[in-house]
């Protein structure tokens, strides 16, 4: 072949394709069609030539000298190649270069590394049995799926898996599909190597689907998997399809496969003849039409030492026929089914068994149900609901079974219902054991419990099920079907357990209801009692994960002198989540409202405490006593009282890890030493986005975030984001701050607040120190007024909460109350005094009334001020050094003024004073005594949100209201007059009474803000699943929710890896990674390129909606974008 003139047709095509506009897609291919068929052509004529009788020796020296002058065209037009690459206006890195569609598969030709001789593999390793291909990462796994799925069918190469894949819930495409009418299945061998797969998620309904699509003569060993699966025929755990002997091994699924169809199975949906499932096991929930199994929904061939705990329903319709559900297999079509154990219920339409659903042929043999239930309309039994000629030897099912909700006789061993194995006076009768036991076989068997696979990865359980024992829990302890913990019982069985030193390593729970512990007057603990051992002992310790879904437990009660005290004791590499107690909780060392100990790696999220802990010595906190090295809590509130002696906090005594987003409105006292309001003592621990109100008292170091901030070397203690609202911070010795009492080596406070009245006591001598810059012990300067945390006063300007993610904080509005975790409930803010306290020379602060002859000065502060509290007032006369008096001054004149409260004991603790005087002028008597006119203001809001009447105060203006809405508008002000002209100024009398009018503008503004999913499309709030970001300066957003409300519409195509947006006439189009788009065939350079991360697609947001017509403005303050149609 002319591989001269090859070269240079495919650099025309590359240099074409990248030149030509992306708009005309349809010439591209067509160009490269007519390539195709001239190379075509060539390549026939040079095959003739090649196949002319020549001497061999001329053949053979002409063969050579061509090859060398190949060699040479070839090496010149490489050289040709790169300097027109180099010369391209669209710059792009040499190793992410991509051939055109029609090159590439001409590349795929022989010889084709003539042009590419440094082309890299697509997997690590050789492919062979001794140097398989290595999948090491999501992204291998995924490039697997879509070679196989282009049709490479790896038939005779091994693959192996080197690391466990979190595959996040993003949606999977099965490695083997069903191109239209072409199966394009895997052939290979895949070895899991015992390593996990999790989260796997397929939910679009299709046909083939699992890990694995569909499958030829291939065999998948050592894969578990967790995850949910919705598809439709052929679906399941590991495999859809099994075509034509596959074969598979050891391997496990935990989690749902459902859908519609038939063919659903927790291994394999559908398993053609010589296939073989063996050493595998389900846990979950299996659900489908008909041929719905346990293991295999239908199945010829073998399946052996397989056990399923899954619950397995066929769903069809009362019309359907053929539905079959079984614990291990639906349809068991000449298949053989030994040594296998099923437990779960079983419903079918029609045909339903505690091994099979129907048995056609083949052969059940040494297999065991202990199913809860088998339910169905036609053939129902324990062991095979409908047998036809199959053979059934040595086969058991529980007596306790219920066919159709009754009790049934049973069989012998070789018939439908099997023979009796029964569970009395808490002992399994020995035929389980008969059968699993063996030494020598595949099964680890624990006497009266269940035997479980060895060489298998996964979580496995031995405890036999509650419908057996009476006790135990409802579900299957895996994520997706969680242990249930349903009533105090369950709970209480919960701790004894733990305590009697089950882990429950890896396995799930969930609560289902409130659960109310007032007759428990002394809860257990679960975790931290000491079991003994002959020489040694231990502590219990729970590394589960606990989910309270949002439930209560209620009077949660502990009033031993006892270490690690809680609902939980002692938890380690555990997740408890979601829990909301009440009670009082008494201990002694390592003492919380939710947990008291807590080893590594353990998270506490979003869980709360409200009522009394207290401890008589170390680490009480009112979440935790105490955290350890990776650990977490986070989303949590307290609120109460917490006591101890030392190391006491409001969240944990004792913290290392990180706290964020939690607040504590709780007294926080160590009884001697090292308390804060957050967390008491601080070791290498990061608090972010907390705040905390209450006193804190210690006799040494208090602060209110933390007590102390330490370290070790190398690592190093943050407060960044936090805010105090403390009424009172005391020590009697040292080390009292507002934000942190000591600080000691490694530390950062960054960005920081505290109340700016908070009283500092040391040694009972009160103080009130001026914030800082944020970045100190104190904190920056935040204000009370009218029931609102405030920024500065006298510009209104109110506190923002900056850092506080608006995705997880509920911002309140209304006065007197706090930021929320819950939506909708919102903590009051506590009664501090306001900051209208502090006195300056603005007199807007107080009001001025006519007694008689004098004057007197009223201290006003809406809304917070207790009335009950007595104000002492004292005057004198401005610019005199005079004694204050406390006489009504009765002359008119300009006077300073003190106002002071006692408190608390303290002296003069808010004396304020007026420097510049306040002038009183004496007001005209009225000689009728009537009293001043009020006037009424009501509002018209021009078909917004009713805004009800107000009505003048005394010094006759009115309080503007708060804005009213209008879905669609954006509300720009009131107007004294109907046809909107002249704009109410509030702070101007009202004379008369009056009707204003709410002016409007349409709202054709999307507003985006950074690092929040929240987006305002025209006026109306839409929670969006990611968030934009910010990429090389640019603002990064999966745009079709803003560019279909500009107007356009967003298509994407998976191949060319390209998203199209169209708007009338015009057209953008944007390929992934790269550097430049095309708005109606002409290039634009763009700033930064689109990329997809986590399955979403981001484009550039300015240069797509300027492209659309729209306006953008960046604020660079409030980190939001604002784009106007």
């Amino acid at each position: 072949m002319n591989w001269k003139k090859w070269i240079s047709i495919a650099a025309a095509v590359c240099l074409a394709v990248t030149a030509v506009p992306m708009r005309a897609v349809a010439q591209e291919e067509l160009l490269q069609e007519k390539m195709l068929e001239e190379i075509k052509e060539e390549q026939q004529e040079e095959i003739k030539e090649e196949l002319k009788e020549e001497p061999k020796e001329e053949k053979e020296e002409k063969e050579e000298l061509k090859e060398e002058k190949e060699e040479k065209e070839e090496k010149e037009e490489k050289e040709k190649l790169q300097e027109q690459s180099d010369e391209k206006t669209e710059p792009q890195e040499e190793s992410k270069k991509e051939l055109p569609k029609g090159i590439s598969l001409l590349m795929g030709e022989e010889n084709s590394t003539a042009v590419f001789e440094n082309e890299t593999a697509d997997f690590e390793g050789k492919g062979t049995a001794a140097n398989p291909y290595k999948i090491q990462n999501v992204d291998d796994l995924k490039k697997l799926a879509e070679k196989v799925n282009g049709g490479e069918a790896y038939e005779g190469k091994h693959f192996k898996l080197t690391a466990n894949i979190d595959l996040k819930n993003e949606e999977w495409p099965p490695i083997g599909t069903l191109q239209g009418e072409e199966v394009r299945p895997f052939q290979g061998t895949f070895d899991g190597d015992g390593y996990q797969i999790t989260n796997l998620k397929i939910s679009n309904g299709g046909q083939y689907a699992g890990l694995f699509g569909h499958t030829e003569g291939a065999v998948i060993k050592s894969c578990n998997v967790t995850g949910k699966i919705n598809g439709y025929n052929y679906t399941g755990g590991i495999v859809g399809y099994a075509d034509a002997n596959t074969k598979i091994l050891n391997c496990s699924f935990q989690g749902n496969v459902k859908g519609k169809g038939e063919g659903r199975g927790g291994i394999v949906g559908y398993m053609s003849g010589g296939g073989e499932v063996s050493g595998c096991f389900v846990t979950g929930t299996v659900t489908g039409d008909k041929e719905v199994g346990g293991i295999a929904g239908y199945g010829v061939g073998t399946i052996k030492n397989c056990y399923a705990l899954a619950n397995v329903t066929a769903t069809a319709t009362a019309t359907a026929t053929g539905v079959n559900a079984g614990g291990i297999a639906g349809y068991a079509y000449g298949v053989t089914i030994e040594n296998c154990y099923y437990s779960g219920e079983v419903s079918a339409k029609n045909y339903a068994g505690g091994i099979a659903g129907t048995a056609w042929r083949g052969t059940i043999q040494n297999c065991v149900s202990l199913a809860e239930s088998v339910s169905g309309s036609d053939y129902v039994n324990r062991i095979a609901g409908y047998n036809y000629n199959a053979t059934l030897t040595n086969n058991y099912a529980w007596d306790g079974t219920t066919i159709n909700g009754n009790p049934v006789s049973a069989d012998d061993a070789g018939w439908v219902n099997g023979a009796a194995l029964t569970y009395t006076n808490g002992e399994l009768s020995e035929q389980f054991s008969d059968i699993f036991k063996d030494t020598d076989s595949a099964w680890d068997f624990t006497d009266n419990g269940l035997p479980i696979l060895k060489n298998v990865g996964g979580v496995q359980f031995s405890e036999l099920p509650k419908c057996m024992t009476g006790v135990g829990f409802d579900g299957f302890g895996i994520k997706t079907n969680p242990y249930l913990i349903e009533d105090v019982e369950d709970l209480k069985l919960l701790a004894e357990k733990v305590n009697s030193g089950e882990t429950y390593t890896n396995k799930y729970f969930k609560q289902t209801a409130n659960i109310d512990l007032e007759n428990e007057p002394n809860w257990t603990p679960i975790g931290g009692t000491v079991i003994e051992h002959p020489s040694t002992w231990e502590i219990s310790v729970f590394k589960g994960n606990y989910d309270g879904d949002g439930y209560k437990i209620t009077n949660l009660t502990t009033t031993e002198d006892s270490n690690h005290v809680g609902l939980f004791g002692k938890v380690e590499d555990a997740t408890i989540q979601n829990c909301n107690i009440t009670g009082n909780v008494n201990g002694y060392n390592y003492v919380g409202g939710i947990v008291g100990g807590v080893g590594v790696k353990t998270k506490i999220l979003n869980c709360s405490f409200q009522g009394s802990v207290m401890g008589e010595s170390d680490c009480v906190g009112g979440i935790v006593g105490e955290t350890s090295a990776e650990c977490e809590v986070s989303g949590c509130f307290a609120r109460g009282k917490v006591e101890g002696l030392q190391k006491v906090g409001g969240i944990a005594g004792k913290g290392v890890g990180t706290i964020k987003n939690c607040y504590a409105l709780a007294d926080v006292t160590a009884r001697d030493r090292i308390a804060g309001g957050i967390a008491g003592g601080t070791y290498n621990l990061t608090i972010e986005n907390c705040y905390y109100g209450g006193d804190v008292l210690a006799k040494n170091y208090a602060g209110g975030i933390a007590g102390v901030m330490d370290s070790t070397s190398g690592s190093s203690t943050t407060i960044k984001n936090c805010v105090s609202l403390a009424e009172s911070v005391t020590a009697g010795i040292n080390s009292v701050n507002r934000i942190a009492g000591g600080v000691r080596d490694n530390i950062n406070l960054i960005n920081n607040h505290s109340y700016n009245r908070t009283k500092l006591v040391i040694d009972s001598k009160p103080a009130y120190p001026t914030g800082g810059a944020g970045n100190d012990v104190i904190g920056a300067d935040v204000y009370i007024s009218n029931g609102r945390v405030m920024k500065d006063v006298q510009k209104g300007e109110v506190f923002a909460w900056t850092g506080f993610d608006k995705d997880i904080w509920y911002i309140p509005t209304e006065a007197g109350k706090l930021p929320s975790l819950q939506k909708g409930t919102y903590p009051d803010l506590p009664n501090l005094p306001s900051v209208d306290l502090t006195i300056d020379k603005t007199p807007q602060h107080f009001t001025t009334r006519n007694i008689g002859n004098g004057f007197v000065v009223k201290v006003t502060s809406e809304g917070t001020l207790n009335e009950s509290i007595e104000f002492t007032k004292e005057y004198r006369l401005h610019d005199t050094t005079g004694e204050w008096m406390s006489a009504v001054p009765n002359t008119a004149g300009t006077y300073d003024v003190k106002i002071t409260r006692a408190a608390d004991g303290d002296i003069n603790p808010f004396a304020c004073e007026i420097p510049e005087g306040l002038v009183l002028t004496k007001k005209r008597s009225s000689s009728s005594g009537a009293a001043t006119q009020t006037y009424t203001a009501q509002f018209d809001t021009n078909g917004g949100s009713a805004v009800d009447k107000v009505k003048t105060d005394k010094n006759g203006k009115i309080e503007r209201p708060a804005d009213p809405t209008k879905e669609g508008y954006i509300f720009v002000g009131w107007y004294s007059d109907s046809k909107l002209t002249k704009p109410f100024d509030f702070s101007a009398e009202l004379t008369a009474n009056s009707t204003l009018y709410a002016k409007w503008k349409e709202n054709n503004e999307i507003i985006l803000t950074i690092g929040s999913r929240k987006i305002s499309v025209f006026g109306r709030e839409i929670q969006n699943d990611v968030a934009p970001k910010i990429v090389n300066d640019r603002t990064m957003l999966p745009i079709r929710i803003v560019a279909e409300s500009l107007g356009g519409t967003v298509t994407w195509n998976g191949e060319l890896q390209r998203v199209t947006i169209q708007k009338g006439a015009d057209v953008i189009l944007i390929t992934i990674g790269a550097d430049t788009a095309y708005v109606n065939g002409t290039a634009v350079k763009l700033d930064a390129a689109a990329f997809v991360e986590n399955g979403r697609t981001y484009l550039p947001l300015r240069f797509v909606s300027e492209t659309l017509g729209a306006q953008v403005a960046w604020n660079e303050a409030e980190k939001t974008v604002t784009i106007t149609k």
